[in-house]
Order: C-alpha cells, then structure tokens, then sequence
C-alpha cells in the first residue's frame, strides 16, 4: 500500500494523558480519522505519535505532565509496531516519574539546585537507542491549531517550527541545538559570578560562535531547498518563499564562515560588560533568529493574511516538506493533523483532504464531526470515535 513511506500498525498507550489504556490497530490502513468532542482525548493519541519522532511532543509538554493523572503507576509508555517498506520494528518510548529530578550542579554554597529530567527511554526491537537515533526508524510531521497563527505569534514560536523541521532533515542538528543552548547557559552562570577565567570563557565563546554558524549554515542549506520545492510543489494552496532572518544567518550569506564565526565572538564578548549592569543581559545570535513567508500569489507576508490563509501557508510548506523528505530519503512521513477542518471553508477542506489522498503515507487526522470527513469514506480509512477517553 505505501511501500515509501512509514505507518504505524498499532498503536498502545499506557497510562498516557487522558488514558489508562488505549490500544488502535491500524494495520495498513492509510487515513486514520478519530472524532469526538471537545477534551474527548483526540489530541492525546496524535501527541503520542508525535513522541515516537526526535521532534515531539507537539504540544512542548514537559514528560512529566504526560502521565495519566491518579494513576498509582508511575511510568507512562507508549508501545508501537511501524511498517516501513516489508520491514516491521516495534518501537516503544517510556518515562518513569521516579527518576524524574536529578541534581544538575552546585553553586558556590554548596546549595544543590534541581531540575527535572527529561529524557525519554525508547526501545527498537529489545534495544536501547538515543533521541537523536529516532529518525533512523520513523519520520512525523504534523500541524495543529495552534500554527493557524504562526505567523502572529511570537518569534520563537516561528523558530522552533523550523527546527523541528530542520531536525528531520539532518540527523545531527538537533543535538547542535542542544550543544548550543548548554553553552549559553554555562556561559550565563559563569558570568553571573562576576570574578572568572577569562581564558575558560573565551574557550566557551569560541565553541558557542563555532557552533552558532554551523547551525546557520544548515539552516540557509535548508531554507534553499524547501524553496527550491516549493516553487515547483503544485498544489490547489498557495505558492511560498521562506526566508530565514537573523543577524548571524544574515552575515554568513555574504561572508566566508571563519569571519562570521569571529564577528559572533565580538558580539558575545562586548555583551560580557552588560552583566555588571544586568542579571541575564540578552545577547543576540541563531537562538533569536526568524523566518518570514511570503504568499507569492498575492505577494505579501503571511503575517500579513488572515487566519485561515496562515493556516493554508503552513499546509503548503507542510506538503512541500513532505516531497523534499521523500526527494533526498525516499520515503514520506507519517503526517498528523490536529483539528484538521478549523479555520478552513468546504472548499479548502476538501483540497487539503485531495492532497493527502495524493500522498502515499499514512495520515491521522482528527475533528470533532465524522461528516466532515465524509470524502474518506470510499477510502482506505480507519473511523475512530472517541469519548470518555474510551473507542467506540
């Protein structure tokens, strides 16, 4: 049925947000659409899915807030069989709330401060592998009500949509991200001291601004080939050009690496003075940078557009991604839409629903009416209606 792309057969969950136990078998079915009211429980099972994959969850909830309220257990899992090409693997993802706060450092008084982990145990097949490793195994990518208004909201809401992008494409720049943040934060605590070795945090900066640019580099590498595709992705949504924004990026498109990398140094350092005036001065670089998108048809910004059409750019920058990871991997993702109908007319609902009908993956979409799904009927699609968190 989808020999290129990735499906899930089944899906369980265990002590997981709204359930104590849930279990869909989905095997070799393409469109799963599950229905039901309002805090019925739909979002949880897409949010679970999107844990399978490096970027999730969609909804940036912390790991510890994802298990069932009230449930003596105190590990959440979620357990699945993924189909991609003939292969089979079992794919299970597990947090257990008793190892949930570690000591992370102590400060010059010996006060302990905490935080909590968040680290995922995820298993393939009997074996243990690291976050970064998921995309080896599944690819998901999704859209949700809350990026119908992605270009109103706040910058870094706009960012953490293109890194999660970005992290599917290239395998190591999510851990660059994580490497990134540490820095700043050693960096920060070091200066909040006021009395340091200037040799150890010229270190720190050299490995911030080096890794600062790669990052940027990956990021314009990417901003290239998405347009690339979406200027050939024809589709019945809007034409769209992404344009990365940050002074950083900015520089490194008309400058040899080595010199930005050094102009990112200067920066960090004429910013150490701000601390004796500043508990946590701001400091710019990639961690503050921007994308903007622009309606081609129309030519104008998607901030510019109305709710509806913010949600009409994110579907066609959705799809075009959608291509690029089956151009450069051969196979398409997994594909999740939250509310799937919101801020949509019939005549944009039914376009959407004929372009994932066009894509061979399995996609779960989720609304509150069945009849609004009505144009899978005919299709090879799973109806799932849930209330009280149970399948009817």
């Amino acid at each position: 049925m989808m020999n290129n792309s990735y499906s899930i057969n089944r899906l369980i969950l265990t002590n997981y947000r709204s359930y104590e136990k849930l279990r869909i078998d989905a095997n070799d079915i393409k469109n799963i659409i599950i229905t039901g009211d309002n805090g019925a429980g739909k979002t949880n099972i897409l949010e679970a899915i999107s844990m399978l994959s490096m970027s999730g969850p969609f909804r940036k909830a912390k790991l510890h807030q994802l298990g069932k309220i009230g449930s003596p257990d105190s590990t959440f899992t979620i357990s699945s069989e993924i189909k991609t090409n003939e292969d089979i693997l079992h794919l299970g993802l597990s947090y257990n709330y008793n190892n949930a706060v570690k000591s992370v450092y102590y400060d010059d008084d010996n006060d302990t401060e905490n935080e909590i982990s968040e680290r995922r145990q995820i298993i393939v097949d009997n074996m243990n592998i690291q976050v970064s490793e998921l995309q080896n195994f599944i690819r998901v990518v999704w859209i949700t009500p809350f990026m119908d208004r992605l270009f109103s909201e706040a910058t870094s809401e706009r960012r953490k949509f293109l890194d999660n992008l970005i992290c599917n494409f290239y395998p190591f720049y999510g851990v660059s991200l994580t490497q990134y943040s540490n820095l700043l934060k050693q960096r920060s605590k070091i200066l909040k001291k006021q009395t340091y070795d200037e040799k150890w945090l010229d270190a720190i900066e050299n490995e911030i601004a080096e890794k600062g640019v790669s990052i940027a580099a990956l990021r314009i590498e990417f901003e290239e080939k998405l347009n690339k595709i979406l200027g050939e992705n024809k589709t019945n949504f809007p034409t769209i050009q992404i344009k990365i924004e940050g002074n950083i990026e900015d520089k490194l498109k008309g400058a040899k690496s080595v010199d930005v990398e050094e102009y990112f140094r200067q920066i960090l350092k004429k910013n150490r003075e701000l601390f004796k005036y500043s508990f946590s001065p701001a400091v710019e670089g990639i961690h503050r940078s921007d994308f903007s998108a622009i309606n081609m048809d129309k030519g104008i910004s998607a901030d510019q557009t109305s709710t509806g059409e913010q949600k009409c750019t994110v579907i066609s920058i959705i799809l075009a991604y959608c291509n690029m990871l089956y151009l450069y991997f051969n196979k398409y993702p997994i594909i999740l839409i939250d509310e799937a109908p919101a801020h949509l007319d019939d005549i944009r609902v039914k376009d959407l629903f004929t372009e994932l009908e066009k894509i061979p993956t399995q996609i779960w979409l989720t609304g509150i009416l069945k009849s609004d799904f009505d144009f899978f009927n005919d299709k090879n699609s799973l109806f799932i209606e849930i209330e009280h968190s149970s399948i009817k």
